[in-house]
């Protein structure tokens, strides 16, 4: 009898420590595929808003905003691109030429640049800059925007916010994310040649150029062309997603950029993995 009351007891207990863990389990995953149809609903959004472009008045004034987006994420970078790359390629690419035999360098110096630089740390660096740079700074300026109610004046004056805001950053982002990629790889190759040239002016710099270039096939382009293409535009749907959920309070700002940045690398890891492991596969 007291065995039967005391499982009585127990079960209670077990169903709801079974119920917490099917919700920590569950929720995490329901709250992904919610966050996930937003954004693609926000791509839409964004796809369908491109129509306005059709217009010559509207084209001119997206095409100043596009610009201004443009300088200000992928122009702007340059100097911090240019800098982490002089260090790469000055501490890290150039130092293959004191641990490998010179024949094999020369042979094989194009094909190592273009799976470690062109291929992974090109867009990997230059993404994490894109993030820290601008995404950050676009999820503050909507989060205020949200919190000044300006959406709702623009709306009232007929004009339309996702012109405005939403569809330069999703065009300009992925221009921008490509320009870094080349100023990366270029600056990579010119430091680690200076570096190589003092120790051994015999170096060619066009036969390692020449080598390099070798090595960059269509697919590679192609490749890094999506890489900054998914990459950049969901970085931007993501910083827009996780601004114009701020609602009433600064501090829901610092949180959106704090989701906003997480998601962003996460989504963009995976974007390059995925990309990589299908270039290894050609």
């Amino acid at each position: 009898m007291l065995d039967q009351q005391s499982d009585n007891l127990k079960t209670p207990e077990e169903s709801l420590s079974w119920s917490g863990i099917g919700k920590a389990i569950l929720n995490p995953i329901a709250n992904f595929y919610h966050v996930s149809m937003e954004i693609i609903g926000l791509i839409s959004v964004a796809l369908k808003a491109s129509t306005l472009l059709l217009n010559r008045r509207r084209r001119l004034l997206f095409y100043s905003l596009f610009q201004r987006q443009v300088y200000n994420a992928g122009v702007s970078a340059l100097y911090v691109n240019g800098v982490i790359g002089f260090l790469i390629g000055t501490l890290l690419i150039s130092r293959l030429f004191d641990y490998l035999p010179r024949q094999i360098i020369e042979d094989q110096f194009g094909q190592i640049f273009v799976v470690v630089v062109f291929r992974e740390l090109g867009p990997l660096i230059s993404g994490i800059i894109l993030i820290a740079r601008s995404a950050t700074a676009i999820t503050s300026e909507i989060g205020y925007l949200r919190l000044q109610r300006e959406f709702q004046v623009l709306n009232g004056l007929g004009i339309n916010p996702v012109f405005l805001f939403l569809l330069p950053v999703f065009f300009a982002f992925p221009v921008s994310l490509f320009l870094m990629f080349i100023y990366f790889d270029v600056v990579v190759f010119l430091s680690s040649f200076a570096v190589v040239w003092v120790s051994d002016p015999s170096i060619s710099f066009t036969g390692l150029l020449a080598n390099i270039l070798s090595q960059i096939t269509l697919n590679e382009i192609a490749i890094n062309a999506v890489k900054a293409i998914l990459g950049g535009m969901l970085i931007g749907i993501i910083s827009i997603y996780f601004g114009a959920k701020v609602v009433d309070s600064f501090t829901e700002v610092t949180e959106s950029i704090s989701k906003a940045t997480t998601a962003q690398l996460l989504v963009f890891f995976i974007i390059n993995v995925l990309l990589s492991l299908l270039a290894y596969t050609q």
